[in-house]
């Protein structure tokens, strides 16, 4: 999930008139007052060895008045970012406003590097935010302990044995049994670290029984507080935890200007709580002449499944129950963060496959004349959880770009959430066979956008290629 941890919790409140959930005694202009209004939001965040990011800008509203992505928009401006020894000058997306490309053949994101971001608007306003990226960082070890700190156990790495982390042996870990430790490889200090904790499966059920908690209330994924390294080491709490199945945690380096939005965010800060980031007026941003985040990190992941406790040794779905899962294609886009997940699965008949792959990038995108909206994202971070034939070629569709868009005819008009139809964009806008696409206002998924198709377009859907409105590669065998 192009996840970038702090914004998908803080930056949508600073472009809105009325941000989020504040404390009850808290009015929207106690943080933003009209000397914040029609600021601008600058959102880019470089990660070490993989592409230059796209740039949103916006402008923040007034509080009181609605907020409304097209009006608060930044169209029209000049973005380039600058290194030592280059300029990449970026182009407008032309199916977002406000959104800003990357050039196509810019170099990966280098560790220890200053890159400098410069932005001029239509009627001349300078924008500028500066990042000293930090230096690569790997996971060496990743280990379980019991209580008093004893080895158990060495974990599989995705550097060693790839995606088959997920049914390694030494993987399947029993809930709260034991204590993970990660232990690092880094070149260099961070400003600090954050974990990012996804549960990758949609339907499993929580690891444990409680009258006081509601699934519908729990998230599949979590993201922890700054946190700093102890002896190269840091242990990986079971908070985030509460699902069955497999689980990619992430752990980030973050440089000075995410750790300083980060601690000092009081836009959801529990007053009583005496949270660090009560203690300042407003955020601290590192962008002059606006807010927003310009910032970097490095990442690397590790992976594991759960299982509820008490429980006998088990592998995959078995351990929660395979039935619950759905077959063919299916997603879930969450339209607050633009994060989620593409997944399929084909569990009978030969050729059987159960893959999945992170959306990043997710922006709504022009709708077509039958659709209702549209979004568009990029497939990134394949996982292939079991291959018995059926997933060759899957990598291919890693890294493309595709758009899909939710038909205006209701295909389900008894009782519950309307189902609608689905589109997808080749060249021009097509009806999916069997498509399915809804928005639930109540539950587990309220106000998720979940959508799917059958196996029957295993072979036939295509990606779009980075550069719109030229045909990407047909991807055989995969999405």
């Amino acid at each position: 999930m192009h996840i970038f941890l702090l914004l998908l919790v803080l930056l949508p409140h600073l472009s809105c008139s009325a941000p989020g959930p504040l404390a009850a005694d808290r009015a929207p202009g106690d943080l933003f007052g009209p000397s914040e209004d029609n600021l601008i939001v600058v959102d880019a965040i470089l990660i070490v060895d993989e592409p230059l990011p796209p740039v949103l800008l916006r402008h923040t509203a007034a509080p009181g008045v609605p907020y409304m992505a097209a009006s608060t928009a930044l169209a029209g401006a000049s973005v380039t970012i600058h290194t030592d020894d280059a300029v990449f000058e970026y182009r407008s997306d032309p199916e977002a406003s406000g959104r800003y490309l990357p050039p196509r053949a810019a170099a990966l994101v280098e560790p220890g590097r200053t890159y400098e971001l410069r932005v001029e608007t239509s009627d001349g306003a300078a924008v500028r935010a500066m990042t000293q990226t930090p230096e690569r960082m790997t996971i060496g070890e990743l280990v379980l302990l019991d209580r008093e700190g004893n080895e158990l156990r060495h974990l599989k790495l995705f550097s060693e044995i790839g995606n088959q982390v997920y049914e390694a042996a030494e993987n399947q870990l029993e809930w709260t049994k034991g204590v993970l430790q990660a232990r690092f490889r880094h070149d260099g200090a961070a400003a600090s670290y954050q974990i990012a904790v996804s549960n990758l499966e949609h339907f499993s059920p929580l690891l444990f029984d409680n009258d006081w908690i509601d699934e519908d209330d729990v998230e599949r994924g979590e993201t922890s507080p700054p946190l700093g390294l102890e002896d190269g080491a840091l242990y990986l709490p079971w908070d985030g935890i509460f699902f069955a199945g497999r689980y990619k945690v992430k752990l980030y380096a973050v440089d000075e200007n995410w750790f300083d939005l980060v601690r000092t965010d009081n836009v959801n800060a529990d007053r009583s709580s005496g949270e660090a980031g009560q203690a300042f007026q407003r955020p601290l941003f590192h962008v002059e002449n606006g807010i927003g985040l310009f910032g970097s990190a490095a990442v690397d992941s590790v992976g594991f499944s759960v299982r509820p406790k008490g429980t006998p040794e088990c592998t995959g779905c078995e351990c929660w129950g395979c039935g619950r899962r759905p077959t063919g294609w299916s997603g879930t886009l969450d339209p607050d963060t633009g994060s989620g997940s593409v997944r399929y699965l084909k569990e009978k008949g030969g050729d059987k496959c159960d893959l999945s792959y992170e959306i990043t990038g997710a922006v709504p995108a022009a709708a077509c004349d039958e659709c209702s909206f549209v979004w568009e994202f990029t497939l990134t971070d394949l996982t292939i959880v079991s291959d018995g034939g059926g997933c060759g070629g899957a990598d291919e569709a890693e890294g493309q770009t595709v758009r899909f868009g939710q038909s205006k005819e209701v295909i389900s008009p008894e009782g519950g959430t309307p189902e609608h139809g689905l589109y997808y964009y080749d060249l021009r806008w097509t009806r999916v066979e069997e498509g399915w696409s809804l928005m639930p206002s109540y539950g587990d998924y309220e106000d998720i956008w979940l959508f799917g198709f059958n196996d029957t377009l295993w072979h036939s859907v295509p990606a779009i290629a980075s550069d719109r409105g030229v045909r990407g590669r047909e991807v055989r065998g995969s999405i």
